[in-house]
């Protein structure tokens, strides 16, 4: 698959999945079929609308491209995986059907959100994975408080562990799976804690924190967004992510002037992509 991102090569790899029918099938056929690559993982973080679109989608044409939820909207045709969760859900129109829409869905209430995917919503599902959060995994055996990254790696066993966050728990761990040597993330700029009050508390719902999410991506409400320590414990842990990606050998740039991720993550420009 020399021309990886190009529709010929999506195209080609919606053949190869569809193979099989079983979903965990699907993952073990996805295995390092980019080995090597450089992957583009986008999330709708507010630097994401700054960056002129036609600019974005010029550089990113012919790139593997993962675009989780929201962000799908501003690279849609460029976007070579999907990744949904049905919190913050929202109907989608797909600019290709060569797009593999692939779902996280939660491990306790699994059979509940697949027939709401398949029934109620009627959305496109080429790939679904269990995400282990309660009563298996609690907050404090989350990726970002564990700091074990090495959970990334369970996505090759066909389940994902709580992150918090689509980033954590699809967005690195399929781009690992892919066989990434180098990504990039667009618009991964986590939160900003001096938003929050001086003693930390956070109402759910918070308009301060719709207001600046709830840009033209969204067609549904944005959400009420993390409490303060899920958000710090995120921000902090990406010292330990560092760290973890250097010893795997995978290189990690994010394109955010915002993003409070450990400074060594390595910052670039639309140009440098």
């Amino acid at each position: 698959m020399k021309e990886h991102g190009t529709n010929l090569a999506v195209m080609d790899l919606r053949k190869l999945i569809n193979k099989v029918d079983d979903s965990y099938e699907r993952i073990k056929l996805l295995k390092d079929v980019y080995k090597g690559e450089t992957i583009y993982l986008v999330t709708p973080g507010p630097s994401l609308t700054t960056h002129d679109r036609t600019k974005l989608l010029e550089k990113l044409k012919g790139k593997v491209v993962l675009a989780c939820k929201q962000s799908y909207e501003y690279v849609k045709e460029v976007a070579t995986f999907h990744l949904m969760s049905a919190y913050s859900y929202q109907p989608y129109e797909y600019y290709s059907d060569d797009t593999i829409v692939h779902w996280q869905l939660t491990a306790m209430n699994l059979d509940g959100e697949v027939n709401r995917i398949k029934n109620e919503w009627k959305h496109k599902a080429d790939i679904m994975v269990p995400c282990y959060s309660t009563p298996w995994v609690d907050m404090f055996n989350t990726t970002a408080f564990s700091r074990r990254f090495s959970q990334f790696e369970t996505y090759s066993d066909g389940r994902i562990i709580w992150g918090p966050g689509i980033m954590y728990e699809s967005g690195f761990p399929l781009a690992m799976h892919l066989g990434a040597k180098e990504i990039v993330t667009i618009g991964w700029d986590i939160g900003d804690l001096s938003k929050f009050e001086k003693n930390n508390n956070f109402k759910l719902g918070d308009e301060k924190w719709v207001k600046e999410h709830a840009h033209t991506l969204y067609k549904t409400h944005a959400g009420s967004g993390p409490d303060y320590r899920e958000l710090k414990e995120t921000i902090d842990s990406t010292k330990e992510m560092y760290d973890y990606f250097f010893e795997k050998g995978i290189k990690v740039r994010i394109l955010s002037n915002s993003s409070p991720a450990d400074k060594r993550f390595e910052r670039i420009t639309l140009d440098e992509i």
